[in-house]
């Protein structure tokens, strides 16, 4: 009966401390446009310019859903042609092609994002944003590369 006390405080303890590392958001694809901080962020933004971003970024979440979706389910038939017994390289370089196309339409898809951002913001504005400098990628929906399959 000695264990029943413990267990009722260390399970509760080891849920909310793994769901506090967890960081709700921060996962696969998290928040964040996936180049530094968010558009939205960009001081001094006029009600038309915070409209325009808003349009723009959920127009870019919409199409980048359906590739991410795409490429999700093209590394899971990946995995399966490489778990079988006698793999068919033919098979396994065709869908290797696929999922670089699908990888490519996403930066490409990404680059278009940049360069529209771009054209909505000045680049007084641009230059004041946090993060917009080369290399500085952010947690958040960008070309969603990540190792392995």
């Amino acid at each position: 009966m000695r264990c029943t006390p413990t267990l009722l405080f260390v399970a509760p303890l080891v849920l909310i401390t793994s769901w506090a590392f967890a960081g709700g958001g921060w996962g696969r694809y998290g928040a964040g446009s996936g180049y530094g901080m968010p558009p939205q962020s960009a001081p001094n933004l006029t009600p038309d310019q915070s409209r325009k971003l808003q349009e723009l970024r959920q127009s870019y979440l919409n199409e980048i859903g359906t590739l991410q979706n795409r490429l999700f389910s093209k590394r899971a038939e990946m995995r399966l042609l490489l778990s079988q017994a006698q793999p068919d390289a033919a098979k396994i370089s065709a869908k290797q092609q696929e999922l670089q196309q699908l990888e490519n339409q996403m930066r490409e898809k990404a680059t278009q994002h940049q360069l529209e951002l771009r054209r909505i913001l000045p680049p007084e504005q641009w230059a004041q944003m946090p993060g917009t400098g080369f290399g500085m990628r952010g947690h958040g929906t960008g070309v969603g590369m990540r190792r392995g399959w």
